[in-house]
């Protein structure tokens, strides 16, 4: 019995220290995503403040991009409908954004500009997400217009 409160005790203090590593999540993507803006916000960027814990006086941030302080940058969030889907070759298929379904995505962009509109027929090439338990990262090699 002491074995055992003495292994979850070093546990505890492992998965208290930050030394577990962070977890990311599967990459989503790269895949070209076509279709029409249906909805669009946009949000300023965002400082967000680093988590952890204290523990016998000592700060322990928490793993990966959740234990330091960060800026979410600006963005559009953007709902599009009628989409049409290529996932890259080396994109997980399970892990890509289905043709014909409504696929919300995230576009960095730092001033709510007029760049996207409602109602734009946009391609959104190279996007991806990743992250971990701090949060996602999008990302996109360019976005060209065809109509409205």
């Amino acid at each position: 019995m002491i074995k055992l409160i003495t292994a979850a005790i070093l546990l505890l203090i492992v998965l208290s220290s930050g030394l577990s590593g962070a977890a990311p999540i599967p990459q989503v993507g790269p895949m070209l995503i076509e279709g029409v803006i249906d909805r669009i916000s946009w949000n300023a960027d965002r400082f967000v403040k680093g988590s952890g814990m204290y523990n016998n006086g000592k700060w322990h941030p928490m793993s990966g991009s959740l234990g330091h302080d960060r800026t979410i940058p600006a963005h559009y969030r953007i709902l599009l409908k009628k989409t049409r889907v290529e996932s890259h070759e080396t994109a997980v298929a399970s892990r890509s954004f289905k043709s014909g379904s409504d696929i919300t995505l995230v576009i960095n962009h730092p001033a709510n500009d007029g760049f996207l509109m409602k109602g734009m027929r946009i391609k959104v090439y190279d996007y991806t997400v990743r992250g971990d338990e701090g949060g996602d990262w999008y990302s996109f090699s360019r976005i060209t217009v065809s109509g409205r």
